[in-house]
């Protein structure tokens, strides 16, 4: 008798115990909102979930890049379209000039200081940046990509980004490009200049329909620098469209694998009240009958 009751208080404590750390897990498991409190609840699904997170790591990463890349698209696509714009101004004097010339130097004195503003609101736009950054600049972004006469001063490298595995784009812009101003000052601003000077010389005759020929070229190097960032910009949306949803399934995922499901927690915790009072109601009713009332003591 004596071992056969050794060995069912010995029983009784295991299932015991099991029974406590039930109850302590799906507590556990209600007030945290979470199925896997350890690594060896579930190694498989806590695995998982770690490489899920890692790769919802690398996406806020990459959303990141977006974001920054984007503002400075924005910055950019913006800059060329108010240059484009401030350069239609500036062509229908250019077509005045060539059509009507002038009436006397007081007039010539308006349209060359009304063509000298839009001139240096031109290279201002070109000078763009963000949060410090000059998007015209190449990689030289902390130096003003145009110098007061039009000239490039960056470089023709570009910061290039990762916004997703395996593509890049670009951060910045080879403003030399961009505003075609390769080996020469901006066109549109070199013709402005050239246009200017002949006003304040009071000889408009040197004003030729090769200058506006010349203009034209600057505008539309400018307009398709402007269609090609517009996109560039639908292309990074897609990305950051994509990124997002992929961010949200994997969040599902983990959700799935980590979270708990609180009814059923609740459900299992009362299953294990239940068979705990009904093990501790048995053992207070055999404790007494045999040598259990030794160990019990």
């Amino acid at each position: 008798m004596r071992v056969s009751d050794n060995q069912f208080f010995g029983s009784f404590l295991k299932y015991d115990q099991i029974r406590q750390s039930n109850l302590e897990k799906y507590s556990n498991q209600i007030s945290s909102g979470k199925r896997i409190l350890s690594p060896s609840d579930d190694v498989v699904a806590l695995a998982k979930s770690l490489k899920l997170k890692e790769t919802n790591t690398q996406i806020e990463s990459y959303l990141r890049n977006i974001t920054s890349v984007q503002a400075k698209q924005t910055a950019a696509e913006n800059a060329l379209s108010n240059i484009y714009d401030t350069a239609q101004e500036a062509r229908t004097e250019i077509i005045r000039l060539l059509n009507h010339g002038v009436l006397d130097q007081e007039d010539a004195q308006i349209v060359g200081d009304y063509l000298k503003g839009l001139r240096n609101y031109i290279v201002d736009q070109a000078n763009t940046k963000v949060d410090n950054v000059y998007v015209f600049s190449g990689t030289k972004t902390d130096t003003p990509p145009f110098d007061n006469n039009g000239n490039y001063q960056g470089n023709s490298e570009v910061q290039n980004v990762p916004i997703s595995k395996g593509y890049q784009v670009q951060g910045t812009f080879d403003g030399g490009k961009f505003l075609n101003a390769q080996n020469h000052p901006i066109k549109i601003v070199q013709v402005l200049d050239k246009i200017t000077q002949a006003i304040d010389n009071q000889d408009i005759s040197n004003i030729t329909n090769q200058d506006l020929a010349d203009f034209d070229e600057g505008m539309k190097a400018i307009g398709e620098s402007r269609s090609l960032i517009g996109a560039q910009a639908s292309n990074l949306e897609d990305f950051r469209l994509q990124h997002e949803a992929q961010k949200t399934l994997f969040n599902d995922m983990i959700s799935k694998l980590e979270d708990a499901n609180i009814t059923e927690a609740i459900s299992k915790m009362e299953q294990s009240k239940v068979a705990y009072e009904a093990s501790m109601a048995v053992f207070s009713q055999n404790k007494n009958l045999s040598l259990l009332k030794y160990f019990a003591a």
